[in-house]
């Protein structure tokens, strides 16, 4: 079937979100090899894949899976800056259509899945983590499309394959259990999905326990239950043991706002005075919007009511035949998908739930899981204030553009005026 073509009047929208796509491959892929200088956290996973490399062992605070997708991509590229961080710049890139891929399973509407995939790329939270040898944008691919095929799954094969990505999600870093978590809350509550909940839990546990087990067995020690569970225990111990806080952390109740961005990277130029950085501060009007999304989903699913609500969590999401609510109604008239924006909001909950204990310190980019399936709220939410008001609506859009136009050069480390550099930041961010 060839798709309708666009109405005229959504030429326009069009146009915004592929600036938005354009602007976001281009800040992405600027210098993108970065400096030969280590930023931020880098250091800690290219000690241990370079350690990889030789084959000798070696261990941080986290799972060596991500250290072995760098190893993957140091044989692949070279140990070379750009080699450094070209596995993250792969996984930035997929983010964009694994984005708009879950807004379209969450909401089915192809215009809130292509506005989930703008935002995605236009995002300097999502850029940044596109552009350093850190774990958290890699997290981030395997969530989303973890998820998605869990909420989309009708037999016993997508749940294996929803096992397999969410294993690596926990294989990342510990963090990244909590999706294996959500994942098998959806799983138990679905009754097509239900009695595959236990092959979730083993293929999951089975992903963690390989992938620790190989990086032992390729550095020359043991690869065997007892030894795997050891080196997590130890893992876990340094966790829990780490009490120095750090002046970048935060606490969780401030990720809304945000409070403290993080300086991936920060340069001047003695010369010039001109300064090239890397901050983890996504564009204000979307993490704003983000936040405001989250408490119109919440309102949604109280509204709806536990008797309307608990057939749609049995179903994960309405049936294909069911459709998407009608565009045109009002903002929050969406009872019909209220079970899925449960689903969305629990696996958004769930990985800043993790960090409301206050085990050790915390940071900003801790939120970038969960922010991103806020995003994907905001992006069905925008679908309908379009139907609605779409000349509104596209204003909003363009200065979702402008803003992350205006913010860019923090984003690519392209040289600013520590003038230019004040004026985007407030206060407290700088």
């Amino acid at each position: 079937m060839i798709p309708p073509r666009p109405a005229p009047r959504d030429l326009p929208l069009y146009l915004v979100l592929g600036a938005m796509v354009v602007l976001g491959v281009y800040l992405r892929l600027h210098d993108c090899q970065g400096p030969s200088a280590m930023r931020w956290d880098e250091h800690h996973y290219l000690n241990v894949a370079h350690a990889y490399l030789s084959r000798t062992y070696a261990t941080d605070d986290h799972p060596p899976f991500g250290k072995l997708i760098i190893t993957g991509a140091l044989r692949l590229v070279g140990d070379t800056p750009l080699g450094w961080r070209f596995a993250p710049l792969v996984f930035g890139f997929a983010n964009i259509g694994l984005g708009a891929w879950v807004a379209h399973v969450v909401w089915k509407r192809g215009r809130a899945a292509l506005l989930a995939g703008a935002f995605m790329a236009a995002d300097g939270f999502f850029i940044a983590y596109s552009r350093a040898a850190l774990l958290d944008g890699m997290i981030v691919a395997f969530a989303m499309a973890g998820i998605a095929t869990l909420l989309s799954a009708r037999n016993w094969r997508q749940v294996v394959g929803a096992a397999l990505l969410l294993g690596g999600c926990g294989s990342f870093k510990l963090n990244g259990v909590t999706f294996i978590c959500s994942g098998l809350c959806i799983c138990a509550v679905t009754r097509r999905l239900r009695p595959w909940t236990p092959l979730l839990a083993l293929i999951s546990a089975a992903v963690f326990y390989a992938q620790s087990a190989f990086a032992l067995v390729m550095t020359g020690r043991s690869g065997s239950i007892p030894a795997v569970i050891a080196e997590n225990h130890k893992l876990i111990a340094h966790h829990l043991s780490y009490t120095i806080v750090n002046p970048n952390s935060s606490h969780w109740y401030t990720w809304f706002l945000p409070w403290k961005p993080i300086w991936l990277w920060r340069e001047t130029d003695p010369v010039t005075g001109a300064i090239r950085g890397l901050i983890t501060l996504g564009n204000p009007l979307l993490w704003w919007g983000a936040t405001a999304a989250l408490v119109a989903a919440a309102v949604v699913v109280v509204r709806t009511g536990w008797r309307r609500l608990w057939p749609q969590l049995r179903d994960a999401a309405p049936s294909p035949a069911a459709g998407p609510p009608a565009p045109d109604g009002p903002l929050l008239a969406v009872e019909s998908r209220a079970g899925v924006l449960a689903w969305v909001l629990l696996v958004w909950a769930a990985p800043v739930a993790f960090w409301v204990p206050n085990l050790r310190d915390a940071y900003l980019y801790h939120y970038l899981p969960a922010y991103t399936f806020a995003l994907v709220l905001l992006a069905g939410f925008c679908d309908r204030l379009y139907a609605r008001w779409p000349l509104a609506t596209l204003i909003g859009l363009v200065l979702v553009l402008e803003v992350s136009i205006f913010y860019a050069p923090l984003w690519s480390e392209i040289p600013i005026s520590e003038n230019a550099l004040n004026a985007r930041l407030f206060p407290i961010w700088r």
